[in-house]
């Protein structure tokens, strides 16, 4: 399950607070110190995505729960911890699978017409096709009125009259919350930064984070550091699109990083979850063990005696036949009755993939 729970609580949710502190004349007595709050949280309804071996499974909403109410309670309950208003910033894509979740949220955030909450909906697949990072300069004009308004918390220590607060949060989602998530958050919290350092009078207004380069630097590594440990937490791996958030370009080791991590994803969201989830349920006591009821070792792996197994096996055999066929008897006609084999048992597995990936074995009541 992803999305919302019963509760009101959504999935991979992380609040993310910039901390800058400032000695003015280097004079710890003069010390300022001001803050960023964002957020970042699955989409706030009843929605699953079951792992199947397809690379990115289908999104399904659950059409019996009451989506609205899902979304008022999780909203509610974001408005009693901040207060002020909220903006929900939606990355995910516009057409295609991510749609189905994306356009029910907006009809969601219609119907429920709650005056503190604004939907900004940026198809960041779409705006920022071809690695074109600029376009997010769309965005950033979307939201900046709001980066304005919205503030920051500021503090001196010599008067709490020059105390400010943040007045609202952008709360930004894609569909896990990592990449997309992590350059737009970057992104958001390099705007507060200029006005919080305009306010500490660093610097003046219209002056650039970039036009100082150990500043800079520092900064997207801050931030790259952040999305690859929030990434790790949640996938097992760092985060994808480090680089722009890094170096602030497409890298060729970015890249490469990109595609590893990609694979290693999909192997242990696969092949490993189950297991971790079933972790999960163990440490936080949602699982109670009885002892006179325990799974079988050969109950955890598909290697096992059923045509799951048989069929994984045969798979194995049929690839290493097609290698001696080719490299060592030469007999291609041999090659390509056994490619067949492979491609039918293949074809068997992707079609049954729910039941060959990893599933969490321990039942909750």
């Amino acid at each position: 399950m992803r999305g919302v729970s019963a509760n009101g609580h959504s999935a991979n949710y992380v609040e993310t607070e910039q901390l800058v502190e400032f000695d003015k004349n280097g004079d710890s007595k003069q010390r300022y110190l001001t803050s960023f709050v964002q957020i970042r949280g699955s989409i706030p309804l009843f929605w699953s995505q079951r792992p199947n071996l397809h690379w990115q499974p289908e999104p399904l909403l659950n059409p019996i729960d009451d989506q609205t109410e899902a979304f008022k309670r999780h909203m509610k309950m974001q408005q009693n911890i901040y207060g002020g208003k909220h903006v929900i910033v939606n990355l995910v894509n516009q057409r295609g699978r991510e749609k189905r979740v994306g356009g029910e949220l907006d009809r969601v955030v219609i119907r429920t017409n709650l005056d503190f909450v604004r939907l900004n909906a940026f198809d960041f697949h779409k705006e920022c096709r071809a690695l074109d990072w600029g376009r997010l300069d769309i965005l950033k004009k979307q939201l900046r009125g709001e980066i304005t308004d919205f503030g920051f918390f500021a503090s001196s220590i010599n008067s709490t009259e020059q105390m400010h607060k943040q007045k609202g949060f952008f709360r930004t989602n894609c569909m896990d919350c990592l990449d997309r998530t992590n350059v737009v958050q970057f992104m958001l919290a390099k705007e507060s930064l200029k006005d919080q350092l305009s306010y500490m009078k660093i610097i003046s207004n219209g002056f650039e984070v970039d036009s100082y380069p150990e500043l800079s630097v520092i900064f997207k590594k801050i931030w790259a550091d952040n999305g690859d440990e929030c990434s790790r937490q949640y996938a097992g791996t760092g985060a994808l699109k480090a680089d722009y958030t890094r170096f602030g370009k497409r890298t060729f080791s970015g890249a490469w990083n990109d595609c590893v991590n990609a694979f290693t994803r999909y192997f242990r969201n696969n092949f490993a979850d189950g297991y971790r989830q079933d972790a999960i349920n163990l440490f936080l006591g949602n699982f109670r063990v009885d002892p006179d009821n325990l799974p079988a070792t050969f109950e955890t792996t598909v290697l096992n005696f059923d045509y799951h197994g048989g069929a994984i096996v045969g798979a194995i055999f049929a690839a290493t036949m097609i290698i001696l066929c080719v490299l060592v008897a030469e007999n291609m006609t041999a090659a390509v009755f056994w490619l067949v084999i492979f491609m039918a048992l293949m074809l068997f597995i992707f079609i049954n993939g729910e039941e060959f990936v990893n599933k969490p074995r321990l039942k909750i009541d």
